[in-house]
């Protein structure tokens, strides 16, 4: 089994907070039933967010879940 480097989730914040990085697309249909579009708009009024990147939240979600699986 190789070693993975796993970025911590301080360095992953430290990557999301530059002023501009390379991204690339994750293209993916998610489910409707946990109503996902409509929580985070509720989430961005409720926290008086004029913008809210779901993409880096996406990539902060996934990035967790692949490094607690040790990929």
């Amino acid at each position: 089994m190789t070693t993975r480097s796993h970025q911590t989730p301080s360095e992953v914040a430290v990557v999301l907070n530059q002023r501009i990085i390379a991204r690339e697309s994750l293209d993916s249909s998610v489910p409707a039933a946990p109503k996902l579009k409509k929580r985070v708009k509720r989430f961005a009024l409720d926290n008086e967010l004029d913008h809210l990147a779901v993409g880096d939240i996406v990539s902060v979600a996934l990035d967790e879940w692949l490094t607690a699986r040790d990929f």
